[in-house]
């Protein structure tokens, strides 16, 4: 069986431009917004020479080792055993029966049922009194439900609970030895394990450290760029998506636009607008500087390329596109417009000629 793994999204350069929404619509075509003259609309600032703080990318002994850590828990096993002695931090399986003056009542038996002793939403004293008991025994205990229990009928009530105690459940923590790496790696030891999981930290944090570069590099371009004036189809366009999506989260949480706004962001619904409109204009100046920019150095994505993209997307995740649309209750399309995907992929390339004329210092 293939693994499926989650898609992820690539980062464009600020939070906020990770917010932006593109306004396509149907199958995996190219975006049409900005296909005018953007000289009309944005002045761009300094695009070149641009002066920067070269990220570190340094992988530590701890990140191997944590990396090491992480693969040993997910090897962890666990079983169930007829002996032994429940301990603060035990789960165990139990059996209880409870009456309140000598009656049986409403939800106070179970049978089989599993409880961590350190977390549990049993009243208080009903896990604590298992603890130094063994598999097989056998008790009585006697506790008092809360004055403002949420079963009223009970609320208050001092009910004695017999509890049997069925099982624990343990962990088989593996050695961490040449012997796991073969069983759990494609290594035959531990020292070449470790080796690749530094070259595959390393890869992560040059890329990370890269994509922190042209993050700085771009808010210089951004922030001395200056707009002239706002164009209008897609300032309403980021506005109302806005809007929609609150209202949309308000629809599935039951309640009305007013009311999420206010749970939600602490502010009144015209607060929350003039907001909105706010982040609107800051996400159109940033599209247009990375359209202009584009057009500055000739750059675009044709439709193949974008689709060719998208299904390597899901090549790497593991996904079919009708596995991915009844994974996710979208399809890839509808993804990759949610997501940003073809912004993602014009700011890859554009930054990747601007990083080549900006100065690491």
């Amino acid at each position: 069986m293939k693994r499926k793994t989650t898609i992820k999204v690539l980062t464009l350069s600020v939070a906020a431009l990770m917010m932006l929404m593109l306004s396509s619509c149907g199958g995996a075509k190219v975006p049409k917004d900005y296909n005018y003259d953007l000289s009309e609309y944005i002045k761009l600032g300094k695009t070149s020479g641009i002066e920067y703080e070269k990220t570190e990318a340094q992988v530590s002994d701890s990140d191997v080792q944590s990396q090491i850590d992480q693969d040993i828990a997910a090897a962890v096993k666990t079983k169930k055993v007829k002996e032994g002695t429940v301990a603060s931090d035990s789960t165990v399986n139990i059996d209880y029966v409870g009456k309140i003056d000598g009656k049986k009542f409403s939800g106070g038996s179970a049978k089989n049922v599993e409880i961590s002793i350190a977390d549990n939403n049993f009243i208080d004293g009903f896990a604590d009194s298992i603890v130094g008991h063994n598999v097989g025994d056998k008790y009585d205990v006697d506790l008092t439900f809360p004055s403002d229990y949420s079963d009223s009928a009970v609320a208050g009530k001092t009910a004695t609970f017999t509890i049997t105690i069925n099982s624990l459940t343990v962990k088989e923590t593996p050695e961490y030895n040449d012997a796991f790496v073969k069983k759990n790696t494609k290594y035959d030891t531990t020292e070449e394990y470790e080796a690749a999981i530094r070259k595959q930290l390393q890869k992560k944090a040059d890329q990370q450290a890269e994509e922190t570069d042209k993050q700085q590099v771009f808010s210089t371009i951004l922030s001395t760029s200056k707009v002239k004036k706002y164009p209008e189809k897609e300032l309403d366009d980021r506005y109302n998506k806005i809007i929609e999506s609150y209202k949309k989260a308000a629809k599935s949480n039951d309640t009305t636009f007013s009311k999420y706004i206010k749970s939600s962001t602490g502010m009144t619904v015209k607060q929350f607008k003039a907001q909105a409109k706010t982040a609107a204009k800051n996400m159109v100046k940033q599209e247009l500087v990375l359209n202009a920019l584009a057009d500055k150095y000739d750059i675009s994505i044709t439709s193949k390329e974008y689709n060719d993209y998208l299904d390597d997307l899901l090549k790497t995740a593991g996904y079919s596109k009708d596995e991915f649309k009844q994974a996710t209750g979208s399809t890839i399309e509808e993804y990759a417009e949610d997501n940003n995907l073809y912004d993602s992929m014009l700011y890859d390339k554009v930054m990747t000629k601007v990083m080549k004329k900006s100065v690491a210092k």
